[in-house]
């Protein structure tokens, strides 16, 4: 009986926190997202893919400055920061341009096994590294690449609103988690291991 009772007790205790975290209490999403990124923040970084090949288009459709301008805009309209970098890792704050000394943190993404897109929560602001590979219309303009085929790094920043992780993905987690704890719990209570080592010995 002290098993069983064990096992009710710690059931309740898990499902007590798993009701309690369909609310705004800690974890919070800065808390859960090296675990598991939210379909929340998943979405953001497809907006970031979005910018990215609007940029690349103007860029290569139309004077370069003009896809600067439209990075200026967004700062302006939407709150996203978006920095550029070369292959070299050197902030370009306009076509033709280079600035500073190579930042570590896009050097580290563009030279990695397998360059792709890196995200972190600092704080209230969602920073995502996307590494540009080389296509065929980037080639008039830039013929040095890393050895990964890399020509550059688009750094994105911007607020992020953990309320909607909250509202929608977090709650339905956790019922589902929380459900899965009711019935175990019930098939707990319902358990009688004195009867089967009883019947164990009347054989």
């Amino acid at each position: 009986m002290k098993v069983k009772t064990a096992f009710i007790v710690l059931l309740s205790v898990l499902i007590l926190v798993s009701f309690f975290q369909m609310f705004s209490i800690p974890p919070y999403a800065r808390d859960v997202f090296p675990v598991y990124k939210s379909g929340y923040f998943e979405e953001l970084e497809k907006g970031f893919r979005i910018i990215a090949d609007s940029f690349i288009g103007i860029k290569s459709m139309a004077r370069p400055e003009y896809a600067w301008i439209f990075l200026s805009d967004l700062r302006v309209s939407r709150g996203i920061q978006v920095k550029v970098y070369d292959s070299m890792g050197y902030i370009v704050p306009a076509p033709g341009e280079r600035r500073g000394k190579p930042d570590e943190e896009v050097v580290r993404a563009m030279d990695s096994m397998t360059p792709g897109i890196r995200s972190e929560i600092r704080g209230s602001r969602y920073v995502t590294l996307l590494p540009l590979f080389v296509r065929g219309e980037c080639r008039f303009c830039h013929a040095r690449t890393n050895r990964r085929g890399v020509i550059g790094v688009l750094r994105f920043e911007r607020r992020f609103n953990a309320g909607v992780y909250y509202t929608s993905e977090r709650i339905m987690i956790f019922v589902i988690i929380t459900a899965v704890l009711v019935v175990l719990l019930y098939a707990v209570v319902r358990w009688d291991p004195g009867r089967s080592i009883k019947e164990l010995f009347d054989k």
